[in-house]
């Protein structure tokens, strides 16, 4: 295995799309080309999209979101399951971090990849909010 990271926005988003469906963060397949193109908009949007690569095969990603003076939140760190706990999120991770070593960081993690980002150095913050109606116009949520 010969992981290289790149910073690009050019992607082939539907290879994006099946690394997002192969963590079972997209539920239908129907809608695989309503993700595509939600997806890439998304991505090209982000200040910062970091790729990880086995040779010529995308393996994972990660973007950041930044007022680029103050705060940056990390989104959508996803790694192909048969490359997950082989050190390629912490090195994506790691590649935000140094891109933008003066902002405060944030990031919203589900429960069970809360210790992942601990051992990175993130705490733990009880009141991180949300609008529920968020998950009733996302195009990913419904």
């Amino acid at each position: 295995m010969n992981i290289t990271l790149k910073v690009t926005k050019d992607l082939n988003y539907e290879d994006v799309v099946s690394i997002f469906y192969s963590v079972n963060f997209l539920k239908y397949p129907e809608k695989r080309l309503i993700y595509i193109k939600a997806i890439e908009k998304a991505f090209r949007k982000s200040q910062f999209v970091v790729s990880a690569w086995d040779n010529d095969k995308l393996v994972g990603f990660v973007r950041v979101l930044t007022d680029e003076t103050l705060f940056a939140t990390i989104w959508n760190l996803i790694v192909l399951p048969e490359y997950q706990k082989k050190g390629i999120g912490k090195l994506l991770v790691k590649k935000c971090l140094d891109k933008y070593k003066n902002l405060h960081f944030f990031i919203f993690a589900d429960e069970d990849n809360i210790k992942f980002y601990e051992k990175l150095g993130f705490k733990f913050h009880q009141y991180g909010m949300y609008l529920e109606k968020g998950k009733k116009v996302c195009v990913i949520y419904n």
